[in-house]
């Protein structure tokens, strides 16, 4: 195969992203909770360390400077800062402003996750996001942590994957609160909504009472490929189209409209969600390939493609076309321009990661050609960290975390996305590298 050199738009930002609770360790959360309940997490191991970023984040930061990182996305954990309701942390809240400076310190744009699935305790014991005061609560802490960093020059991500946290929490069960229940998973798809709307709504607030210039804000969307497993099937057809619409596009239209759209709600205007998003940030790792003979709503879905290599312990296919038609839908639905926070694979086969790597920016690179406007791509991860219900199986850093030692080991992929940020994207050279194998 020829290949050419596949250059980026000026001002184009890399980087790599990772969360609170997967890489800190020492939190007291609900999914620190969640892990103590046997079954829940892949081989019963837990988070009590994790990657003990808590304590090593300017070592893991000076990894980010040495490989070229120009932009850092990482979650603040709310239960750190209102471990009681009402009740703040100050201590805490001057351990992320040095998390913060830390960054800036090494040139590196910080970027500012304020709820990545993780709740304090006192929130789950109200019932979370199915509490009707939820929204309110968020956008309360929304304004502490933002008034004490505003300081700094962040971009805001307000809610990350908020249909991950119904499908999962509320439909499948896999995650807190371990629920099976659509109706209420519906409910807090629209408390998420009015939340996001609180946070953006803090944000601007906080700055225009502070005379700032106005930060960057988005949400970050979970997005996935849905195809028909019959492309002559009209039911296979439709189905995919409907759970298009409803995982991948009724929460942001939410957001772009300004209203709690069906089946989220009815419709109604809520004006706080009005320039809530500057942008969207978009997460993609595969596609979902769905049948009508098959109930997806209980988590059924056809057989995998043996051909296709997987991601590890989450067994998701890899599939680098699927990118460009998502990210080809969000910019003609929606013509705002899009961050990609997150796209990587779990796996110790590191020639597969830089494969991954490489497949999906040319679909970045193809969508970005025909006029889409992308600011910038993120791996997941920096250091392989806590993957959730999968334990430590699946291997998603470019920095490989030994667990027993918490010694930092550079993977190859590492040296790739150093030389990919130097060229401002793939070469041909790198591209024949890697994918002619």
């Amino acid at each position: 195969m020829t290949y050419r050199d596949l250059e980026f738009p000026k001002g184009f930002l890399w980087g790599s992203a990772a969360s609170s609770h997967q890489t800190e360790g020492g939190n007291r959360n609900d999914w620190r909770e969640w892990e103590k309940i046997p079954g829940k997490i892949r081989d019963g191991e837990d988070s009590e360390i994790a990657c003990d970023h808590y304590n090593r984040y300017e070592e893991d930061f000076d990894l980010a400077k040495k490989f070229g990182h120009q932009v850092h996305r990482f979650s603040i954990e709310w239960s750190r800062i209102e471990p009681h309701m009402g009740k703040w942390n100050e201590r805490e809240i001057e351990h992320y402003r040095k998390v913060v400076q830390s960054l800036i310190e090494r040139d590196i744009q910080p970027m500012v996750t304020l709820h990545h699935f993780t709740n304090p305790i006192w929130f789950r014991d109200m019932g979370a996001w199915l509490n009707s005061e939820s929204p309110g609560l968020f956008g309360r802490y929304t304004r502490k942590i933002v008034d004490a960093l505003s300081d700094y020059d962040i971009i805001w991500n307000t809610i990350n994957e908020p249909m991950v946290v119904v499908t999962m929490g509320y439909l499948y069960g896999e995650f807190p609160p371990g629920l099976n229940d659509y109706a209420k998973g519906l409910v807090v798809a629209g408390n998420l909504l009015r939340a996001h709307g609180h946070a953006g709504t803090g944000i601007r607030e906080v700055y225009e009472s502070k005379g700032l210039e106005q930060p960057q804000i988005a949400p970050v969307l979970s997005c996935s490929y849905f195809m028909p497993q019959d492309p002559e099937n009209p039911d296979d057809v439709e189905l995919a189209r409907y759970l298009d619409d409803l995982y991948n596009h009724v929460w942001i239209r939410g957001v772009m409209t300004s209203t709690i759209p069906e089946p989220a709600g009815d419709g109604h205007r809520y004006d706080l969600l009005d320039d809530s998003a500057d942008f969207i940030g978009i997460n993609y790792y595969s596609r979902m390939v769905v049948s009508s003979e098959y109930d997806i709503m209980t988590g059924e879905t056809p057989p995998k493609n043996p051909e296709l290599e997987r991601c590890e312990g989450l067994d998701w296919e890899v599939y680098s076309e699927g990118y460009y038609h998502v990210l080809k839908s969000y910019w003609e639905k929606y013509k705002t321009p899009i961050f990609l926070t997150e796209n990587g694979i779990g796996t110790q086969d590191d020639s597969l990661r830089c494969r991954y790597i490489l497949e999906h920016l040319q679909q970045v690179h193809r969508v970005i050609q025909e006029g889409a406007d992308i600011r910038g791509y993120l791996v997941w991860s920096l250091t392989d960290n806590f993957e959730w219900a999968q334990g430590f199986e699946s291997h998603f850093g470019l920095i490989e975390v030994d667990y027993e030692t918490l010694e930092r080991i550079p993977r190859e992929s590492a040296y790739l996305f150093r030389d990919i940020i130097r060229e401002n994207g793939p070469t041909k050279e790198m591209q024949s590298k890697y994918l002619s194998r």
